[in-house]
């Protein structure tokens, strides 16, 4: 009738790769084994986590979930998955994060099957962090949202060029702490530090806390990440560790040339 609101329509187009326009590639028969993969991630978690203590709750590069029994969270096993789906078959990495979700569930928190968290790794996303730590994790987040599963899970964005959001837009829960708040920190908990590091060397101080050697999706148990943020002092943690990671040698620090070279090494281990 005249006067009516047109109802809302969504359009669904079929578009076809036109002559001049490469598709996008599908490389997957030429990824590593998931032994390599696995190995380079555990090789990660052993210098990072466990060695620099960067995560107070993992002390090992098989089990996490360690100083949190007064919150009744059980040590548990670290799941590594991988997926060698791509940009091309994004509901495919969607299909193998769920799949391992289904399975850590089941398996329960604790015990020798019981699963603490999953570190799935899926190497065809290292070229793209735009395309990782937005559409994707966004996806993966709102897919936790819509299923009710926030009591259950929580995630978490790891990636090789994982970058420190610049607080001028919330990036969504699973990000690193913005460089403003990291500042915050810092001139809070170790001023004679932070008056020597730049904006930029905050930033790394936060990026190289996610640097990966593929792309990741870490899964933990809502109940651990709960525990975990009443356990840990976050401005403390935090700078102790952006000293650790890019101070200079004499500060203490690691220095971003050997993390560099570190994650590179990981990278390329067969």
């Amino acid at each position: 009738a005249d006067g009516e609101m047109p109802i809302p329509t969504i359009v669904i187009e079929s578009r076809t790769t036109q002559a001049n326009e490469a598709p996008v590639a599908n490389t997957s028969k030429d990824l590593p084994s998931a032994d390599v993969i696995e190995e380079r991630t555990k090789t990660w978690v052993r210098r990072v986590l466990v060695k620099l203590k960067i995560c107070p709750f993992t002390k090992s590069d098989n089990r996490s979930g360690q100083g949190l029994s007064e919150f009744s969270v059980p040590t548990g096993r670290i799941s590594y998955q991988y997926s060698k789906a791509g940009p091309s078959n994004i509901p495919r990495l969607m299909a193998d994060c769920w799949g391992n979700i289904l399975e850590m569930v089941e398996a329960g928190p604790g015990g020798k099957t019981g699963v603490s968290s999953i570190l799935l790794s899926a190497p065809l996303f290292d070229k793209d962090f735009s395309l990782w730590s937005g559409p994707v994790f966004t996806m993966l987040e709102a897919g936790v949202g819509a299923a009710g599963a926030e009591p259950i899970i929580g995630v978490v964005c790891f990636h090789p060029r994982y970058a420190t959001p610049d607080g001028s837009s919330w990036p969504g829960f699973g990000h690193m702490h913005s460089v403003p708040r990291l500042r915050k920190w810092m001139n809070e908990q170790d001023p004679q530090l932070s008056v020597k590091l730049s904006d930029d060397q905050i930033a790394a101080g936060g990026a190289w806390q996610r640097r990966t050697p593929h792309a990741v999706l870490n899964v933990l148990r809502a109940n651990q990440l709960e525990a975990a943020e009443s356990r840990r002092q976050s401005p403390q943690m935090y700078s102790r560790n952006i000293r650790v990671l890019v101070a200079e040698e004499e500060d203490g620090g690691i220095g971003i040339d050997t993390l560099t070279s570190d994650l590179e090494r990981e990278r390329n281990m067969s």
